[in-house]
């Protein structure tokens, strides 16, 4: 077969690339770096098989591919192949798939030869990814590290190889996905049959009686007729006719001696003897003479006889039933219900706090940080090895030092204490080897809890040194908790609100959950210490709030009328009064509805304590009225005894906004993921080098040095089980006021109107009428401005004239109409 003028070309072409890519293969192979070529200058013979040519060729793909230089041979050859075996479709590329086609290869062959840069080690004096890959990974590198640069190469490396090759990875993932089911439910099907071929091998079991050959023994033996008969086999005999018999299938005697008899399930009334002894004598027969081969199939297991019959409780079992219906006797729920701390402690020798001593030296000597450690102090989690430096050294040197202390260390990470109060040394914090688990139980047993008179006394945790932390939330007087997830926040609130309820009842503090997740303070539902449900809905939180303001502006008008400053003093003048006899009556009573006959007496008013878990998730739906109902109650409801815990896992600006930090001094940080979030909760770094469980940096109020505190740990079935102690103490005893109420005016806020008012409740309505009849003209924008009201009391005050008929309903086009001619505004 002769080839006409293009097809020798082509295969002229196809044989020229094979033996260039055998020529630059064999070039690559014998490669020697003594050769001189275009890096290498030498006087000695060339080694290369290929000659001085093939040396400089070699020389210069090690040099700018690296490794990937003897992938250039099979390139070529497939190049060559594709040629000779598809060349029409090289003319019918268009310009966008040959763009794509360069562009992929470009971006394959870069990515390809810094992956193997940083990867790989060196071909004698090249770099493992020639030039290109050491331009490109150098580039990178500072920028991305090694995990998010070899990221960001992996995927130009697939992106190229699609672009240049055409390759669908989907598609290989759903062959790969196909093929694992189809083996997977092979092996499985073969696996079943073969279990049911076993299972069937191992029922299927026949018995053979034995053949009597003794018709006397056959007479004398006797045979009990049951219900259930076995099949039976015709007799080999010559006789004339062939005759079956029924034999019993009998069960095992182990079996049957096996069987439980429930006497319960007998029936009391006496047996009839001699009714019994009949029906047994009528049961026995004379087997027959000639004898048989049966075939007995097994029998089946006699069922267990099931009895519903239930014997009625013992004294014992009514008595315990009865004291777990009594309310507990303690006034406040014992330590028993906590589970109690582990007495198998790590404790560091003081060997081992020495070399790491001489370790932390050492290794700052390194950075040109000379300092002296004078002082360790072990933790339950960290230890603080406090440093002297040497005159000269700036303290900024060693927190830029942080991260790569603790590269050189070993360790999570570093944190350094720049002010220590009291002392004129630097902290340095290392996590120890073996972490030790803080227990609520064993710092509410603590006497710095059991002795604090304040009934709003908190457990926080551990400091370093292992001496338990308590704060008075009615100091801070509100909360602002932050940290990711996982880091210990909701264990920590957890841990907050079991210690009020382990320090006060009902009478004393009060609460208002809020949790929009329905999950984290869901548990408590039902407790006497709720003012309300706990609220998952964000509309009724808002309600929930603004009953706050409310009842803030009553306490304060109560301590006013009283002449006190905060509520302890309220309380403590109410209850002076009520034991000398005179008790106090309610100045603020007003008789609107004429049922009562005078005015109540003022008791004993409880803190309230308002704990909303996710505070991020509540500002995203409810949004500015929440931040400035918040904000009112943050800047004036301490004196009246209503105290903020606020908990939120996105510490972000626009959260935690300057209205709310300015007005809640006291914070509370656990890991975060960044310096900047350390900063927005804290207004400093250091969050973001804690490590994480429970780990925290507690900001007390009036200070600005953070105190790292390791957080308590409970467990669900602890919080389980102190909620269902103070369940049976009392019934909570909610007010509906707080979800369901409406907005008076003294608790709504500048421009707000309620909810329910009507056209005759707004003050502005009568001139917002006035004004449309007199310009004959309607619009929102038109009342916001003459008014200088907000645009959602202009829309209510236009609606509600839609509403009297005054304007008509908006056109397509948005326009309405004045309906009252002017001179009808009465």
């Amino acid at each position: 077969m002769r080839l006409n003028g293009v097809q020798r070309l082509l295969e002229t072409g196809l044989i020229i690339s094979t033996f260039a890519a055998i020529f630059i293969l064999c070039a690559l192979i014998s490669f020697d770096p003594a050769d001189p070529s275009w890096s290498q200058t030498g006087y000695e013979n060339v080694r290369n098989i290929t000659g001085a040519a093939g040396a400089w060729i070699a020389d210069i793909l090690l040099l700018t591919f690296g490794w990937l230089a003897y992938l250039v041979p099979a390139a070529i050859q497939i190049f060559g192949y594709l040629l000779f075996k598809q060349p029409h479709k090289i003319f019918q590329l268009d310009y966008t798939t040959l763009s794509l086609r360069v562009i992929g290869f470009a971006l394959f062959i870069t990515s390809a030869t810094a992956i193997s840069s940083i990867n790989f080690d060196d071909i004698y004096n090249f770099s493992s990814g020639g030039v290109v890959g050491d331009v490109i990974a150098s580039a990178m590198m500072p920028a991305f590290n090694f995990t998010g640069t070899s990221i960001l190469l992996l995927c130009f490396f697939f992106a190229g190889l699609t672009l240049l090759t055409g390759v669908s990875w989907v598609q290989f993932v759903d062959f790969i996905g196909d093929w694992i089911m189809r083996s997977y439910h092979f092996i499985v099907d073969h696996l079943q049959a073969w279990l049911q071929r076993e299972r069937a091998a191992n029922t299927t079991v026949t018995t053979e009686q034995p053949v009597i050959d003794e018709p006397k023994a056959a007479k004398e033996t006797p045979s009990i007729h049951f219900t259930e008969t076995s099949k039976v086999a015709t007799s080999n005999t010559n006789t004339a006719s062939d005759y079956q018999d029924s034999h019993p299938a009998f069960d095992d005697l182990d079996d049957i001696l096996d069987q439980e008899i429930n006497f319960s399930a007998i029936d009391d009334e006496p047996m009839d003897t001699a009714a019994a002894l009949n029906a047994l004598d009528q049961s026995y027969v004379a087997e027959p003479e000639k004898p048989v081969t049966t075939v007995v199939s097994p029998a089946r297991p006699m069922p267990k006889p099931k009895s519903t019959y239930q014997p009625p409780p013992t004294a014992k079992e009514k008595f315990e039933q009865l004291l777990e219906e009594q309310p507990p006797s303690t006034p406040m729920p014992t330590l028993d219900l906590l589970d109690r701390p582990d007495k198998a402690k790590n404790p560091i020798s003081p060997e081992e706090l020495e070399a790491v001593s001489r370790l932390v030296e050492t290794k700052l000597l390194d950075f040109n940080v000379q300092a002296a450690v004078v002082g360790v102090y072990p933790g339950p989690v960290v230890t603080r090895f406090e440093l002297d430096l040497a005159p000269g050294i700036k303290v900024s040197k060693i927190t830029g030092l942080a991260k790569d202390l603790a590269r050189s260390l070993s360790a999570v990470s570093v944190r350094v204490v720049e002010v220590i109060p009291g002392k004129t040394y630097v902290g340095i914090e290392l996590p120890n080897k073996h972490r030790e688990i803080v227990r609520l139980s064993e710092v509410i047993d603590a006497p710095k809890f059991e002795q604090n008179p304040s009934p709003l006394t908190m457990v926080l945790g551990k400091d370093i040194a292992g001496e338990p932390i308590c704060a008075d939330l009615g100091k801070m007087p509100h909360l602002l908790v932050a940290g990711t997830t996982g880091s210990g926040k909701s264990v920590g609130v957890n841990v907050m609100i079991l210690s009020l309820l382990y320090k006060s009842g009902p009478d004393d503090v009060r609460m208002i959950m809020i949790d929009p997740k329905m999950l984290e303070l869901s548990v408590y539902e039902g407790i006497p210490h709720l003012l309300c449900e706990v609220v998952t809905d964000m509309k009724e939180a808002a309600n929930a709030l603004r009953w706050c303001v409310g009842e803030m502006e009553r306490r304060y008008k109560l301590m006013s009328a009283l002449g006190v400053r905060n509520l302890k003093g309220y309380n403590q003048k109410v209850m002076e009064a009520k034991e000398a006899g005179y008790p106090i009556l309610d100045p603020l009573f007003k008789d609107t509805d004429g049922m009562k006959d005078g005015p109540d007496e003022l008791g004993k008013l409880p803190s309230i304590v308002v704990v909303i878990d996710e505070f991020a998730d509540m500002m995203m739906i409810v949004g500015k009225k929440v931040e400035e109902l918040i904000a009112r109650i943050a800047q004036k409801a301490r004196a009246a005894g209503i105290h903020l815990i606020l908990a939120t896992q996105r510490p972000s600006v626009d959260v935690i906004t300057g209205l709310i930090k300015a007005n809640i001094p006291t914070r509370m940080a656990f890991q975060v993921s960044s310096k900047i979030d350390s900063r927005t909760i804290l207004d400093q770094q250091g969050a973001e080098n804690l490590l994480g469980m429970g780990d925290m940096l507690y900001l007390p109020p009036g200070t600005s040095v953070p105190v790292r505190v390791h957080g308590a740990f409970v467990d669900d079935h602890e919080v389980h089980a102190v909620v269902d102690d103070w369940k049976k103490r009392g019934k909570p005893n909610y007010i509906d006021e707080i979800l369901n109420g409406d907005a008076t005016e003294e608790i709504l806020l500048p421009g707000e109107a309620s909810e329910n008012a009507d056209e005759e409740s707004d003050p502005l309505y009568d001139e917002a009428v006035s004004f449309v009849i007199e310009t004959g003209k309607v619009s929102v924008s038109s009342v916001q401005r003459k008014l200088r009201v907000g645009y959602n009391r202009a829309a209510r005050l236009v609606e509600q004239m839609e509403t009297s008929g005054i304007v008509s309903a908006p056109g397509h086009n948005g326009a309405r109409d004045v309906l009252v001619p002017n001179g009808g505004a009465n």
